[in-house]
C-alpha cells in the first residue's frame, strides 16, 4: 500500500495546484461588450468549484480503508480530472482567445491529465489489491 500512499499524496499535491493556478498564471479580467464577464471566467469559476472537491477527495484517499470506498472515490477522482480537462473546450463552457486565458489552460490540461492518470492507477491498483484479498 506504500504506492498508494504516495500516489495519494501526489493527487492532493495536483489538486491543491490546479486550485491556486489562476493566482499564478492568471486568467484575463476583459469583458463582453454588454459589460459582463468573459466566459474564461465562468470556465475557472467551474474550475475551482472541481478542484475543491478534488481536493476533498484527494485528502480522503489518505484516511479511508475500505476497499469499496477507495475504488469510488478513486473513480471520482479520475472523473473530476477528465472535467478539469473539459470544462476550457468551447463545447462545454469555453475560454477566451487571450494570450493569459490560453497559458492557463494549458497548465490546467496538464493537471488535470495529471489528476485523471492517478485517479486511473489508483483504481487499478485498489483493485489489484482488492483481487489478492479474494484469493
Amino acid at each position: 500500500m506504500n504506492h498508494y500512499k504516495i500516489l495519494s499524496w501526489i493527487a492532493l499535491f495536483i489538486s491543491i495546484s490546479l486550485l491556486l493556478l489562476p493566482k499564478y498564471v492568471p486568467i484575463c479580467t476583459g469583458h463582453t461588450g454588454d459589460g459582463n464577464p468573459m466566459q474564461c471566467h465562468y470556465t475557472y469559476q467551474a474550475e475551482f468549484i472541481i478542484t475543491l472537491v478534488a481536493i476533498i477527495l484527494s485528502a480522503s484517499l489518505l484516511v479511508l480503508r475500505t476497499t469499496e470506498a477507495r475504488l469510488l472515490t478513486s473513480f471520482v477522482v479520475f472523473l473530476l480530472g477528465i472535467i478539469v480537462i473539459i470544462l476550457p473546450q468551447p463545447w462545454v463552457i469555453g475560454i477566451c482567445e487571450n494570450g493569459a486565458c490560453l497559458k492557463t489552460t494549458f497548465f490546467t490540461t496538464i493537471g488535470g491529465s495529471i489528476l485523471a492518470i492517478i485517479g486511473l492507477v489508483l483504481l487499478l491498483l485498489t483493485h489489484k489489491t482488492q483481487s489478492e484479498e479474494v484469493i
